[in-house]
């Protein structure tokens, strides 16, 4: 009776530019959405210790820096009449740290009228936005510039010109642009960090063929 012969799933390699080694690819795609999620950790799961180190301290401590600088108010999501904020669609780059900022503009925008927790990476309140009680009440205790006189009812009327986010603004000056910046780089070099997790470090020609006959090479070993 004739046996069927074994399948064997592809192998993924790459060489690196550096030193000629074959690097392991394992699952392309998946690396590549670990990567997204948390930079570097599609390195990690590939076994590329020392890249996984430095995309992760250099990239989200880029992203740590940007919130600070920016007194935590530039990550967040909104696309709202009056306020599309851009700069969210390369933030989003940075993968995990970047979620909290939809829910949490989902949750404002929603039935509820709050963010979770102490509103962290939630969207500026608009001129005429309503909200919950207990978020009326932590917006006054968090914001130094708003007071209950900004609220009618439940309503938010700043008695100065503008929004929220032009209160940020005059506050931080030049430094909620310049966190925007660094938030929107960390989440846009992150881009190449998932590339790199999926087709491993950029080479010339010569180096892919020689990744493609090393996983030919791979497939016929195992057969």
């Amino acid at each position: 009776m004739a046996q069927r012969a074994p399948e064997f799933s592809p192998r993924f390699v790459a060489i690196s530019p550096d030193d000629g080694t074959t690097i392991d690819l394992r699952n392309p795609a998946l690396a590549a959405f670990l990567s997204w999620l948390v930079p570097g950790l599609g390195q990690l799961y590939q076994g590329r210790r020392f890249k996984a180190a430095m995309f992760m301290a250099s990239l989200m401590g880029t992203f740590v820096i940007g919130m600070w600088i920016g007194g935590g108010n530039v990550v967040y999501a909104s696309w709202r009449p009056g306020e599309k904020r851009l700069e969210f669609l390369g933030q989003a780059g940075i993968g995990a740290a970047a979620i909290p900022s939809l829910v949490q503009a989902s949750l404002v925008a929603g039935s509820m009228r709050q963010p979770l927790g102490n509103g962290w990476f939630a969207p500026p309140l608009l001129q005429g936005q309503f909200v919950s009680e207990a978020y009326k009440k932590q917006v006054i205790d968090s914001d130094p510039e708003i007071g209950p006189g900004d609220f009618q009812g439940l309503q938010f009327r700043p008695r100065q010109p503008g929004d929220q986010l032009s209160l940020w603004r005059r506050r931080l000056g030049r430094f909620f642009d310049i966190g925007s910046l660094y938030t929107t780089l960390a989440g846009l070099l992150n881009l190449l960090v998932i590339y790199d997790a999926w087709a491993g470090p950029m080479r010339h020609e010569q180096a892919e063929a020689e990744a493609k006959k090393a996983a030919e090479g791979g497939s016929k070993r195992s057969g």
